[in-house]
């Protein structure tokens, strides 16, 4: 008798663990490959481009993931991005070129995608760090460092390639 009653609460923790182990797959995805990287990191850095034309960071803040959205209000992100706003950097132009990543993009011991690299370009080119959270079913931003890079030469426009 003892044993058909741990049989139901057998059946449940093994569904519970299943369940988790779903759970985690699922926050712990493959990291994307080069065409899906590269379209985070131009996505990301239109999306900040975006909100320095408007003034309006809502949008930003609201493609990121739980975390970054908590520690960032508009305000704020509206302070962090000031310089680069007042620049004038011109993000948008990072789609007519692929990213130089600085090194391969990938996952981080916390599970964060990590991508770091530059648009080269004059008068200035573009660097980035930009990591990611999977959250929701998808990649989102996590925490991101953009700045210029002075007289950053474009290696196609010195060889004559474009």
């Amino acid at each position: 008798m003892r044993r058909r009653a741990r049989a139901p609460w057998l059946v449940a923790l093994v569904a519970f663990l299943l369940a988790q182990v779903a759970v985690a797959q699922e926050e712990a995805p493959s990291p994307p490959g080069r065409a899906e990287t590269a379209r985070l990191v131009w996505s990301t850095l239109i999306a900040v481009d975006h909100a320095n034309r408007t003034g309006n960071y809502a949008v930003l803040r609201d493609l990121g993931a739980p975390d970054f959205r908590s520690a960032n209000d508009p305000a704020k992100l509206a302070v962090v991005f000031a310089s680069i706003r007042a620049r004038d950097l011109g993000l948008a132009r990072v789609v007519l070129s692929n990213p130089v990543y600085s090194e391969e993009p990938g996952l981080t011991e916390t599970g964060l995608y990590e991508v770091k690299g530059r648009f080269p370009g004059r008068p200035e080119g573009i660097s980035f760090e930009l990591y990611f959270q999977y959250a929701e079913g998808a990649w989102k931003i996590y925490a991101l460092a953009i700045a210029a890079l002075e007289d950053e030469a474009d290696p196609g426009a010195e060889t004559g390639q474009e």
